[in-house]
């Protein structure tokens, strides 16, 4: 383990409340195994998994070692100079990565202090002061992500520009809001967040709603409820769709056959995958992939092919 440093680059301390964000790196890995050593650096870092599973271990603020696991749909927010690492366990897994400094305002609209003074959320997250932040996605941050990195991929512009502010700053309030999400201290959140942890750690395989519920310690009509409320779904759709996300992605990144995919995300029954990804994407899972092989060719293009990382301050 390796010791904290002086936090004068954090984005907690005081001495930057005036400063903005700039963008040093960024980065989009593909990995099936990978064990980090424990470093820390002066950079601000945000780290979106978007398929497979990462651990991160980190050391707190009391100096004592913890340890997250980021599921798909997931990301989270290490502050500068935390010491961390991250372990990636014989699983496919993409990473999609966001590096920051703070650096001296030339619009004072998109400081720190002008932040928290428009919004609450972002305002109690400064006031909570949590180095290292684990979060759910709705899908909204990670198409910030992609849109910053595409933005800042162009040579022209890159920083110090209106626009990239605003997506920054925009990139601050949903993460604040997603935050305030998160906490969300309404009836049964804690077994909401119990059963759709256990769903994304067994979707690849067979999972009844009985199982769900006695994992949470509830009963199915219940768990039922719970998920109508918050998801406008039945537990069983919201299986099926995360199944079906896990499907997209892995179309879109891999080589692996339709059939292989199929048994990857939990479905035993060729009919009933091909039901239900005509169900939630419109179109069969061929056509899918294929008319998807555009994209991958532009995100190529953004960097990430031969895992590249984008350093910006050299």
């Amino acid at each position: 383990m390796i010791n904290a440093k002086p936090q004068s680059y954090s984005i907690f301390a005081a001495a930057n409340r005036n400063k903005c964000f700039q963008v040093s790196g960024y980065y989009v890995h593909y990995y099936n195994c990978f064990d980090m050593i424990f470093h820390s650096h002066d950079r601000i870092e945000m780290m979106y998994v978007v398929m497979g599973e990462v651990q991160i271990e980190f050391q707190s603020q009391s100096g004592e070692q913890e340890k997250y696991t980021i599921l798909p749909n997931s990301y989270i927010f290490i502050d500068a100079n935390v010491p961390h690492k991250i372990t990636i366990d014989n699983i496919v897994t993409k990473i999609c990565n966001l590096e920051f400094t703070l650096t001296d305002a030339t619009d004072y609209n998109f400081t720190i202090n002008a932040l928290c003074n428009k919004d609450s959320c972002v305002r109690e997250f400064f006031q909570l002061k949590k180095p290292v932040t684990r979060i759910s996605d709705d899908g909204l941050f990670v198409q910030n992500i992609l849109m910053i990195q595409k933005y800042i991929g162009n040579e022209i512009n890159r920083q110090n520009d209106s626009y990239l502010n605003y997506l920054l700053s925009g990139m601050l309030l949903l993460m604040a809001k997603q935050c305030d999400k998160g906490k969300s201290h309404m009836p049964g959140m804690s077994y909401i967040n119990k059963a759709v942890g256990y769903i994304h750690e067994n979707y690849n395989r067979p999972i009844t709603l009985d199982d769900i519920a006695d994992v949470c310690g509830v009963s199915p009509n219940y768990l039922n409820l719970l998920f109508s409320n918050s998801f406008n779904v039945t537990v069983k759709t919201y299986v099926n769709k995360h199944r079906i996300n896990r499907a997209t992605l892995l179309l879109t990144s891999s080589d692996l056959s339709i059939d292989e995919i199929r048994k990857q995300t939990g479905y035993n029954n060729k009919a009933i995958f091909h039901q239900n990804f005509l169900k939630f994407v419109g179109i069969p899972p061929g056509k899918f992939r294929r008319n998807n092989r555009q994209n991958n060719i532009v995100k190529t293009q953004l960097g990430e092919e031969n895992n590249t990382y984008w350093n910006l301050t050299q």
